[in-house]
């Protein structure tokens, strides 16, 4: 960029009684014997001050003397994203959570450390010992007015035990900040709890078994969050902790850490059992769940050899009277009220197409291993035993659920091995499949089925209070926190945990917990004001990734000064902004809310 051609340019709008300058330099120049003007770089607003600056500027420019009349931008910072990401921080009002009268001796607040260790979750998973170079990279440093030098790994790592330590009052914070933006989402809440694999042998909560991934080194993550998905408690339990021992441990950690009155639970069938049941029951907290599916016919009394034909369709239940259709896939009926329990039989056409393929696909599954364990027979070196060749296929069909109608027959045979001295028959066998299409029948009879269980159980007349829409629905709804589990995994990267203490494994999930509260509170933002330019954007993951494009850029002048632009926000960009409510970040006063000397 050759300044000897630029010039100073404005243009004036009004809005409202005040009117703005915006100022660009441009060149201009002839073109059809007409003068036209072409606007090179956009400045935006400009003080006074800053306008003379670039006067002076132009004018060196045009001295024969001056020896550098380029403008470049030498340094660009992560904007954006992370001033979208720090606002939303900010409208939680985390920050206050933090004991900041006991950090007189801190030049960096321990609210600061938590923020950037949330937003870096966001946008930019990273180690603890590499989030301090990342920061040096972002605005960061401007938006919180911390010098970049004053952050270093160690100071990172000495202040996650203090962010573990404000854990329960985050928890506080968080319920009372949701019943006073978000009362609605408050009528139910969510239970779960998901494993995440551990490397290392150094973390005392971390313990070798069976989890969700396998058998690996795990912890376990105790997670509730409300109707909107957002989460309200955690905790992070030592690995191997069973679904069904934590209900206990949960209602005492509420009722002594929440200042609510608990309201419906809902939670998985891996947490049911009779005495976690009667133990909600006996504490008056409502709760909505289902029974594990061999359960189903024992409790309702139905025979579902009527269903074994169902065809893909499931034509079938439009026919019956007795189910009640409640959208276009879910069918419900009352089947049994036992005392202070309600049970719901509830049919999913989804659901019954998803397990029948299941099914098949496990079919075409034996039949590879059917053949492979068929060319190894063939290749026997040695006798093989009847009862260890009939156990692997047996054990092959229970993993997959087809023991119930396929059966394996052996044909005994013979194949030669030749030896040094002479030609030796070595017993082997050859496996078949026997199916049984009745057999098969039986066992799908229960597809598409699931069977809730409520306490839910008061009347108005013959009625119930809680109707059976308003029973299902939340249930169905508990995908919410499935979504959250998956969002908090993908962000964590928690195969390797970076740190290996208990408080700072612990700090860590925390930190992980609030950005998920922050990408969910973006994401509802997003589904709530839908865009026109933007309406594919529904995630915050692409909001992320498109908003990254605006960054802060540093320009450097003949004169050496240090002069900040924010990069020209696209149409996209501003509707993206006003779809999450929060245009003003390329505003006017976007750069005077900064302190842009805290990179030096």
């Amino acid at each position: 960029m050759d300044l000897k051609k630029l010039h100073l340019h404005w243009g004036a709008c009004k809005r409202g009684r005040k009117i703005h300058k915006s100022y660009s330099l441009a060149r201009a120049y002839r073109q059809d014997g007409k003068n036209r003007r072409e606007n090179v770089l956009k400045l935006g607003k400009l003080t006074e001050e800053e306008a003379e600056q670039w006067r002076r500027l132009l004018q060196a420019a045009k001295n024969p003397g001056a020896s550098d009349t380029d403008v470049a931008v030498v340094d660009n910072y992560a904007y954006l994203d992370i001033a979208v990401l720090l606002e939303t921080w900010n409208f939680w009002e985390l920050s206050n959570v933090f004991d900041e009268g006991k950090q007189k001796e801190r030049t960096i607040p321990v609210s600061a450390i938590a923020a950037i260790l949330a937003i870096n979750r966001c946008v930019d998973p990273a180690s603890k010992s590499r989030t301090t170079e990342w920061f040096k990279k972002t605005a960061l440093p401007f938006l919180l007015n911390i010098p970049s030098e004053e952050l270093n790994p160690s100071r990172m790592f000495r202040e996650l035990a203090c962010i573990e330590e404000r854990k329960d009052a985050i928890a506080l914070h968080l319920c009372k900040k949701m019943q006073e933006y978000y009362p609605e989402a408050m009528r139910a809440f969510f239970y779960d709890l998901s494993s995440t694999t551990f490397s290392g042998s150094q973390c005392l909560l971390m313990s070798w078994g069976h989890c969700k991934e396998g058998y690996e080194n795990h912890i376990v993550l105790a997670l509730i969050v409300n109707t909107k998905g957002f989460p309200l408690y955690w905790e992070v339990l030592e690995g191997g902790t069973a679904d069904a021992t934590t209900i206990s441990w949960l209602l005492d950690s509420l009722k002594e850490k929440l200042p609510i009155s608990i309201p419906t639970m809902v939670f998985d069938r891996g947490m049911v059992s009779d005495d976690n049941l009667s133990l909600l029951e006996e504490s008056k907290i409502k709760y909505i769940s289902a029974m594990d599916k061999n359960q189903i016919e024992e409790i309702t009394n139905l025979d579902f050899m009527q269903f074994k034909n169902m065809t893909e369709d499931a034509a079938l239940m439009d026919q019956r009277s007795d189910f009640i259709k409640l959208d276009r896939i879910t069918y419900c009926k009352e089947v049994r009220l036992l005392g202070n329990r309600r049970y719901i039989l509830c049919f999913n056409t989804q659901l019954f197409k998803d397990q029948r393929k299941a099914r098949e696909e496990q079919l075409v599954k034996f039949e590879s291993f059917l053949e492979e364990q068929n060319r190894e027979l063939l290749l026997a070196q040695k006798d093989r035993g009847l009862d260890a060749t009939k156990d692997k296929f047996n054990a092959w069909l229970r993993k997959a659920n087809l023991q119930g109608f396929i059966q394996v027959q052996l044909e005994e045979t013979y194949v030669p091995k030749k030896t040094k001295n002479m030609l030796k028959a070595i017993r082997t066998y050859r496996a078949k499949r026997i199916l049984d299409e009745e057999k098969k029948l039986t066992v799908g009879k229960l597809d598409g089925f699931w069977l809730l269980v409520t306490n839910h159980t008061e009347k108005d007349g013959d009625r119930f209070i809680q109707d059976t829409k308003s029973v299902v629905q939340p249930y169905r709804d508990k995908v919410i926190i499935e979504s959250s589990f998956r969002d908090i995994k993908s962000f964590i990267e928690i195969a390797p945990v970076y740190v290996w203490k208990p408080e700072h494994v612990r700090a860590h999930y925390t930190i992980c917990v609030l950005a998920h509260l922050m990408d969910r509170t973006l994401t509802m933002r997003l589904h709530q004001n839908p865009g026109n330019e933007t309406s594919e954007v529904i995630s915050h993951e692409r909001l992320y990734d498109e908003l990254a494009e605006c960054k802060l850029n540093r320009i450097r002048t003949p004169q050496r000064q240090k002069i900040y632009k924010l990069t020209e926000p696209k149409t996209k960009h501003k509707e993206l902004l006003k779809r999450v409510e929060m245009s003003y970040l390329v505003g006017d006063g976007a750069l005077a809310s900064m302190n842009l000397g805290a990179k030096s």
